[in-house]
């Protein structure tokens, strides 16, 4: 593997700005922050202090890693915005922001979260099913956290609803050192 490659990878992280109530959830999103910033990959996220999104900036920040954040203009003027980022991107909106997100992460790893992290996980996988993307996406798996969501996927699958479910590109892992491992072996 080149260190040119490594380090123009892009990995766009999607996560809840809430921190769940597991404190697994956390240590998860700072380890990623941490295993990432190590391994020279440069994370993309939405921008936040808070939460899960909150922990993994603040172990990029801590462990020197690049960190771009990107953030819909309303929230400019907020005070739950990471400060010192490698680079801050501002859009119009949020359907803005998930476009330079999909456009620029190479691959996407999601955490738990809310609705946010739902709709950004589904827009990539349509696109992915669609094939007007391919990148994969993976599913870091705290906790059986995502197991209701494998079981929704194979029902989906059953019923007839999705055309092939390996165009969705969907990947889930149980660590952050699995995860890291796939990252490597997919470059």
């Amino acid at each position: 593997m080149s260190t040119s490659k490594v380090n123009n990878y892009n990995v766009c992280v999607f996560c809840g700005s809430k921190s769940g109530n597991n404190k697994k959830f956390i240590n998860v999103a700072s380890k990623l922050g941490k295993e990432l910033s190590k391994k020279k990959y440069t994370v993309i996220y939405g921008g936040g202090t808070l939460g899960l999104m909150g922990a993994l900036a603040n172990s990029v920040l801590k462990n020197n890693g690049k960190l771009i954040s990107i953030i819909p203009s309303s929230l400019k003027n907020n005070n739950i915005l990471i400060t010192k980022p490698y680079k801050i991107i501002y859009t119009k909106d949020f359907v803005e922001r998930k476009k330079l997100m999909l456009r620029e992460a190479t691959i996407f790893i999601v955490l738990p979260g809310g609705f946010g992290t739902l709709d950004e996980l589904f827009e990539v996988i349509s696109l992915n099913q669609l094939k007007v993307i391919n990148k994969k996406i993976i599913l870091i798996d705290v906790d059986n956290f995502w197991n209701p969501l494998q079981k929704l996927l194979k029902v989906i699958y059953k019923e007839g609803f999705l055309y092939n479910i390996e165009n969705s590109n969907i990947v889930f892992k149980k660590s952050v050192n699995k995860t890291i491992k796939f990252i490597e072996q997919n470059i």
